[in-house]
């Protein structure tokens, strides 16, 4: 206990930062119809059926839980994203298969079965438990704040510990997407393709956030509730009637192109615009918080670079590294993005200036450099080989969750210790006998 009790006891959080967040007040605006006349009134016949004791943090965790119970399922059946048949059975008649979008498609008549990895079948009870999850995550992350008003227990450390555990959590919603369309042709989609999708996901979570530290307020993004609906039927709709009931057409567009577009424009179209409005409207008015324009960009620089390298990657990686191994690719990413998030909330939460660059990415372009610039001739070639890359891939991974782990468990160790509570309970700690 002592050697755990000393591991989790780094201080990131500043003097200058506890004090910031003495001063801090919430302020939020959630325009969004659905959630101000369907899931705000849910929500407050919801939550009063919650026993008082329950900690709001309690309810936040255990809604995160239940995105990482789905992120582990889909790992264990369709870890590549290729599992799209009902059973077994359509599994080995070719006529049944859609060619997928890599090695496979150009190789169908060498197997008389499918291999594995090609096939996951995802079975159909899968499905139901997946939406269970969904479904208790939204509403669970949706009464936490009103838990916390409800018991009188409201802190800066429930905002941090939720919004945290948010920007952790845009991973998880298009990667679960990925495995209800596949990547097989003519109706799945591309690697790349719901790569780009999970950037537009990421996007609007920073920029919300961004926006709340130049002008002190987070706008919600329309976007929010309607996807985490969303997820819940279309997790049920496959339990119902499978995975196919989503290949067919719109007209002359693919039902996958179809949801494409709306989440462009629930990303692009219902964020990015309004948040550029109100920090516009925040300069011209004098009201915002920080000192120039340089000040108010800074917070997107590390995630613009990350952006940047795992483009690159992706680019000039010799074993094309997304489509071999997308599920590691997406948790890395996410991951970063994460870590690069809570930084950043914390700078807004206790107005200081956010740090331009996350130590973070430097192992990252360690990386990327290795496997992306022409080092055939150096010393390092014999160790550049396509296993060494999947590898540094797995490497990274691993690291950066803990790093990541590592950042968030003390930073709420110290916050609970400044504000003298518990994290995952209501009563406040004995106070401490002054010497």
């Amino acid at each position: 206990m002592g050697l755990l009790h000393k591991l989790f006891s780094y201080q990131y959080i500043t003097h200058e930062h506890l004090a910031g967040l003495d001063r801090y007040k919430y302020s939020c605006i959630d325009s969004s119809p659905l959630s101000r006349y369907v899931m705000h009134p849910f929500w407050n016949f919801l939550v009063e059926l919650y026993p008082k004791w329950l900690a709001p943090n309690l309810l936040t965790f255990v809604g995160f839980l239940c995105l990482i119970v789905n992120f582990l399922l889909f790992s264990i059946y369709d870890y590549s994203f290729y599992g799209y048949c009902a059973n077994q059975e359509d599994c080995v008649n070719l006529q049944n298969l859609t060619k997928n979008q890599l090695y496979f498609q150009n190789n169908l008549n060498k197997f008389e079965t499918i291999p594995s990895y090609i096939c996951s079948c995802i079975p159909q009870w899968l499905w139901m438990v997946l939406s269970v999850c969904q479904f208790l995550s939204h509403h669970l992350d949706g009464t936490d704040g009103k838990q916390a008003r409800r018991t009188g227990s409201s802190s800066p450390l429930g905002e941090l510990f939720d919004h945290g555990l948010d920007s952790w959590a845009t991973l998880f919603l298009p990667v679960a997407l990925f495995s209800i369309f596949g990547r097989n042709e003519p109706f799945g989609i591309t690697a790349f393709s719901m790569y780009g999708l999970l950037w537009l996901i990421l996007g609007s979570f920073i920029i919300s956030h961004w926006e709340k530290y130049n002008t002190g307020v987070l706008f919600l993004p329309w976007s929010y509730d309607l996807s985490q609906v969303g997820m819940t039927f279309l997790f049920f709709g496959t339990f119902l009637f499978g995975q196919k009931i989503w290949y067919f057409r719109i007209g002359p567009i693919l039902f996958t192109q179809f949801v494409v577009v709306v989440i462009y424009v629930a990303s692009i179209g219902l964020s990015l615009p309004f948040s550029l409005y109100n920090m516009y409207v925040a300069y011209t008015n004098k009201s915002f918080k920080q000192k120039s324009i340089y000040e108010g960009v800074r917070p997107i620089f590390s995630t613009l670079y990350l952006f940047v390298v795992q483009l690159i990657w992706i680019k000039y990686s010799k074993i094309n590294i997304l489509d071999l191994e997308p599920r590691a690719f997406f948790w890395l990413t996410g991951t970063l993005f994460s870590n690069i998030s809570c930084r950043l909330i914390v700078a807004q939460m206790t107005s200081t200036r956010c740090q331009i660059f996350n130590w973070t990415l430097i192992p990252l372009t360690v990386i990327v450099s290795m496997f992306t610039l022409n080092l055939e001739k150096s010393v390092f070639a014999p160790f550049l080989t396509p296993q060494s890359e999947v590898y540094s891939l797995y490497f990274m991974s691993v690291l950066i969750t803990l790093a990541h782990i590592h950042y968030g468990i003390c930073m709420v160790r110290q916050i609970c210790d400044h504000l003298n509570i518990y994290c995952f309970n209501i009563t406040s700690k004995p106070m401490k006998k002054s010497d």
